[in-house]
Protein backbone atom coordinates (compact mmCIF):
# COMPACT_ATOMS: atom_id res chain seq x y z
CA UNK A 1 0.00 0.00 0.00
CA UNK A 2 1.39 3.15 -1.06
CA UNK A 3 -0.09 6.92 -0.02
CA UNK A 4 1.48 10.13 -0.94
CA UNK A 5 -0.18 13.39 -0.28
CA UNK A 6 0.91 16.47 -1.86
CA UNK A 7 1.34 19.51 0.67
CA UNK A 8 0.84 22.17 -1.92
CA UNK A 9 -2.08 24.36 -1.16
CA UNK A 10 -4.55 24.69 -4.32
CA UNK A 11 -8.01 27.19 -3.53
CA UNK A 12 -10.54 24.56 -4.46
CA UNK A 13 -12.81 22.82 -2.07
CA UNK A 14 -10.22 20.14 -1.46
CA UNK A 15 -6.83 22.27 -1.26
CA UNK A 16 -4.75 18.76 -1.39
CA UNK A 17 -3.86 15.94 -4.10
CA UNK A 18 -2.96 12.32 -3.06
CA UNK A 19 -1.96 9.31 -4.72
CA UNK A 20 -3.31 6.03 -3.56
CA UNK A 21 -1.80 2.38 -4.85
CA UNK A 22 -1.78 -1.09 -3.88
CA UNK A 23 -0.36 -3.70 -5.86
CA UNK A 24 0.96 -1.17 -8.25
CA UNK A 25 -2.78 -0.21 -9.01
CA UNK A 26 -3.39 3.56 -8.98
CA UNK A 27 -6.68 3.57 -7.33
CA UNK A 28 -6.55 7.43 -6.70
CA UNK A 29 -4.78 9.80 -8.66
CA UNK A 30 -3.15 9.05 -11.89
CA UNK A 31 -0.01 8.59 -14.17
CA UNK A 32 1.37 11.39 -16.66
CA UNK A 33 4.46 11.81 -18.70
CA UNK A 34 5.98 9.31 -16.55
CA UNK A 35 5.18 10.37 -13.61
CA UNK A 36 2.38 10.27 -10.18
CA UNK A 37 0.00 12.71 -10.28
CA UNK A 38 -1.98 13.44 -7.21
CA UNK A 39 -5.89 13.95 -7.39
CA UNK A 40 -7.23 16.93 -5.23
CA UNK A 41 -9.02 14.72 -2.62
CA UNK A 42 -10.16 15.47 1.07
CA UNK A 43 -7.03 14.31 3.14
CA UNK A 44 -9.11 13.88 6.38
CA UNK A 45 -11.62 12.22 4.85
CA UNK A 46 -9.18 9.48 2.46
CA UNK A 47 -7.78 8.17 6.27
CA UNK A 48 -11.30 8.07 7.80
CA UNK A 49 -12.69 6.02 4.69
CA UNK A 50 -9.41 3.44 5.25
CA UNK A 51 -9.90 3.34 9.23
CA UNK A 52 -13.62 2.84 8.30
CA UNK A 53 -13.62 0.25 6.42
CA UNK A 54 -11.24 -1.75 8.36
CA UNK A 55 -13.55 -1.15 11.55
CA UNK A 56 -16.06 -3.05 9.26
CA UNK A 57 -13.92 -5.42 8.62
CA UNK A 58 -12.75 -6.36 12.54
CA UNK A 59 -16.79 -6.76 13.16
CA UNK A 60 -18.51 -8.77 10.12
CA UNK A 61 -21.82 -9.49 12.78
CA UNK A 62 -22.14 -6.03 14.00
CA UNK A 63 -25.71 -5.73 12.89
CA UNK A 64 -25.08 -2.27 11.31
CA UNK A 65 -21.71 -3.52 8.91
CA UNK A 66 -24.67 -6.09 7.68
CA UNK A 67 -27.10 -3.75 7.04
CA UNK A 68 -24.86 -0.97 5.46
CA UNK A 69 -22.99 -4.41 3.57
CA UNK A 70 -26.66 -5.16 1.68
CA UNK A 71 -26.79 -1.63 0.94
CA UNK A 72 -23.71 -1.49 -0.43
CA UNK A 73 -23.99 -4.18 -2.50
CA UNK A 74 -27.04 -3.13 -4.29
CA UNK A 75 -24.68 0.26 -4.86
CA UNK A 76 -22.04 -1.23 -6.31
CA UNK A 77 -24.22 -3.68 -8.37
CA UNK A 78 -26.13 -0.32 -10.15
CA UNK A 79 -22.81 0.80 -10.25
CA UNK A 80 -21.43 -1.91 -12.61
CA UNK A 81 -18.95 -3.81 -10.55
CA UNK A 82 -19.56 -7.17 -10.11
CA UNK A 83 -18.51 -8.09 -6.88
CA UNK A 84 -18.16 -12.14 -5.61
CA UNK A 85 -20.61 -13.32 -3.59
CA UNK A 86 -18.21 -14.27 -0.69
CA UNK A 87 -17.63 -10.72 0.53
CA UNK A 88 -19.28 -10.21 4.18
CA UNK A 89 -18.08 -7.13 3.87
CA UNK A 90 -18.43 -3.96 1.84
CA UNK A 91 -17.87 -0.67 2.17
CA UNK A 92 -17.74 2.44 -0.52
CA UNK A 93 -14.56 5.32 -0.44
CA UNK A 94 -15.44 7.89 -2.81
CA UNK A 95 -12.76 10.75 -3.93
CA UNK A 96 -13.11 13.65 -6.59
CA UNK A 97 -12.47 10.92 -9.67
CA UNK A 98 -12.47 7.45 -7.67
CA UNK A 99 -14.87 5.33 -6.44
CA UNK A 100 -13.57 1.89 -4.62
CA UNK A 101 -15.31 -0.61 -2.83
CA UNK A 102 -13.58 -2.47 0.26
CA UNK A 103 -14.32 -5.79 0.60
CA UNK A 104 -13.68 -8.38 3.04
CA UNK A 105 -14.47 -12.16 3.04
CA UNK A 106 -13.11 -12.76 6.65
CA UNK A 107 -9.45 -13.42 5.37
CA UNK A 108 -8.66 -11.63 1.74
CA UNK A 109 -9.52 -7.85 1.63
CA UNK A 110 -11.04 -7.49 -2.02
CA UNK A 111 -10.67 -3.47 -3.52
CA UNK A 112 -12.85 -3.35 -6.82
CA UNK A 113 -11.84 0.24 -7.91
CA UNK A 114 -12.80 2.82 -11.00
CA UNK A 115 -10.80 5.85 -11.90
CA UNK A 116 -11.16 8.28 -14.08
CA UNK A 117 -8.59 10.22 -13.96
CA UNK A 118 -6.55 7.15 -15.07
CA UNK A 119 -8.54 6.37 -18.14
CA UNK A 120 -6.39 9.11 -19.85
CA UNK A 121 -3.00 8.30 -18.80
CA UNK A 122 -0.32 8.30 -21.27
CA UNK A 123 1.87 6.14 -19.04
CA UNK A 124 1.97 2.60 -20.36
CA UNK A 125 2.43 0.74 -17.35
CA UNK A 126 -1.13 1.73 -16.14
CA UNK A 127 -2.94 1.73 -19.86
CA UNK A 128 -6.10 0.13 -19.45
CA UNK A 129 -5.93 -0.66 -15.61
CA UNK A 130 -8.28 2.39 -14.55
CA UNK A 131 -10.87 -0.05 -13.48
CA UNK A 132 -10.17 -3.31 -12.18
CA UNK A 133 -9.92 -6.17 -8.76
CA UNK A 134 -7.27 -5.72 -5.83
CA UNK A 135 -6.97 -8.99 -3.50
CA UNK A 136 -4.72 -9.04 -0.41
CA UNK A 137 -4.54 -10.71 2.74
CA UNK A 138 -7.07 -9.12 5.25
CA UNK A 139 -4.28 -8.99 8.04
CA UNK A 140 -1.91 -7.23 5.63
CA UNK A 141 -4.35 -4.61 4.60
CA UNK A 142 -5.24 -3.33 7.84
CA UNK A 143 -2.02 -3.34 8.87
CA UNK A 144 -0.87 -1.24 5.96
CA UNK A 145 -4.24 1.12 6.58
CA UNK A 146 -2.74 1.07 10.12
CA UNK A 147 0.71 2.07 9.17
CA UNK A 148 -0.15 4.81 6.93
CA UNK A 149 -2.67 6.30 9.02
CA UNK A 150 -0.35 6.67 12.20
CA UNK A 151 2.57 8.02 10.07
CA UNK A 152 -0.23 10.86 8.74
CA UNK A 153 -1.34 11.22 11.73
CA UNK A 154 1.88 11.75 13.51
CA UNK A 155 3.81 13.72 10.27
CA UNK A 156 1.80 15.13 7.67
CA UNK A 157 -1.97 16.06 9.32
CA UNK A 158 0.08 19.11 11.51
CA UNK A 159 1.90 20.07 8.19
CA UNK A 160 -1.40 19.77 6.21
CA UNK A 161 -3.71 21.70 8.94
CA UNK A 162 -1.22 24.05 9.50
CA UNK A 163 -1.79 25.00 5.60
CA UNK A 164 -5.15 24.84 5.49
CA UNK A 165 -5.70 27.84 8.67
CA UNK A 166 -2.91 29.63 7.47
CA UNK A 167 -5.72 29.95 4.57
CA UNK A 168 -8.42 30.83 6.49
CA UNK A 169 -10.13 27.18 6.79
CA UNK A 170 -11.74 25.71 9.80
CA UNK A 171 -9.69 23.14 11.24
CA UNK A 172 -10.82 18.98 10.86
CA UNK A 173 -11.16 17.09 13.86
CA UNK A 174 -8.04 15.14 14.50
CA UNK A 175 -8.87 14.15 17.72
CA UNK A 176 -11.85 12.40 16.77
CA UNK A 177 -9.27 11.10 14.09
CA UNK A 178 -6.63 10.08 16.89
CA UNK A 179 -9.43 7.84 18.61
CA UNK A 180 -10.48 6.16 15.47
CA UNK A 181 -7.14 5.13 14.74
CA UNK A 182 -6.75 3.62 18.71
CA UNK A 183 -9.80 1.94 18.35
CA UNK A 184 -9.09 0.29 15.05
CA UNK A 185 -5.73 -0.49 16.47
CA UNK A 186 -7.29 -1.99 19.53
CA UNK A 187 -9.97 -4.39 17.60
CA UNK A 188 -7.25 -5.21 15.30
CA UNK A 189 -5.52 -6.97 18.26
CA UNK A 190 -8.35 -8.26 19.72
CA UNK A 191 -9.12 -10.19 16.77
CA UNK A 192 -6.50 -12.57 16.60
CA UNK A 193 -4.87 -11.87 13.52
CA UNK A 194 -1.74 -10.12 15.22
Amino acid sequence: MFVRVWTEYVPSPDPFSLVFMLKNRILVGACWKGKLEGDESNVYGFFEHLLTACYYFLQPEHPHVKALTRFERMNAEEAGFRLKGDEVVVYRGVERNSIYYACSTGRIARIYYHNELLEFTNCPEYGGKHKGVVELPLREFVEDVLEISREYLEKYAPIIEKIRLEHGEEPDDYDFLQKFYREVEMLYRESGFC
